[in-house]
């Protein structure tokens, strides 16, 4: 009696976690139209797993393969805290953003440039990114037409939301084992197994 309570709970447990961990972590800058070359971005970020060390959030490329896709010296470092709140490591969590990142111009287009979240422990593995749109410089009137800005939202949209297939897949797995065990210890008790 005692196992299946204990299956039971645990079962319970993972009912109340799992949406906790389907969760996509959540980057929400002060500003990301129409931003300008030297501008301080107020970032705020949550939904990261609990007490996730060394995550990094910084202007990079929308695709990171190596440290030079971002600009690390603007790049802030930080730690999720209890509830996956990142936490700053220095005083403020501004980003100030640069015109170019790793050879790409990023008030060449919409989506040139995002702000990105990584953990320094798979640092290319994009945890969560907003694309960046430039304003016009002031010497050029053209602004580039919103349907390419929405173009280039929906695709970071999608691109960051598809990291997130190890954490289901883990769910499953441990639901699945837990499933397995207590109509293990039914069939016992049942006498069906010996």
């Amino acid at each position: 009696m005692f196992r299946a309570g204990l299956g039971c709970a645990a079962a319970a447990i993972l009912v109340v976690v799992a949406p906790n961990a389907l969760a996509a972590p959540q980057l929400r800058p002060s500003q990301t139209d129409n931003v300008t070359v030297g501008q301080q971005i107020t970032v705020a970020l949550d939904g990261l797993p609990p007490n996730m060390p060394q995550v990094a959030v910084g202007q990079c490329k929308p695709q990171i393969v190596a440290p030079s896709d971002c600009n690390l010296t603007g790049s802030l470092l930080g730690n999720a805290d209890a509830r996956g709140a990142w936490q700053p490591m220095t005083a403020g969590a501004t980003v100030t953003l640069v015109a170019t990142v790793g050879g790409v111009d990023c008030t060449a287009a919409p989506g040139a440039c995002a702000l990105a979240v990584t953990s320094l422990m798979n640092p290319s593995q994009i945890l969560a990114s907003v694309p960046l749109t430039f304003g016009p410089a002031a010497t050029t009137a053209a602004k580039p037409i919103g349907n390419e800005a929405h173009s280039a939202a929906e695709s970071s949209k999608s691109d960051s939301g598809s990291n997130a297939w190890p954490i289901v897949v883990g769910v499953a797995i441990a639901a699945l084992v837990v499933i397995v065990a207590i109509g293990g210890l039914i069939l016992r008790r049942r006498g069906g197994i010996r």
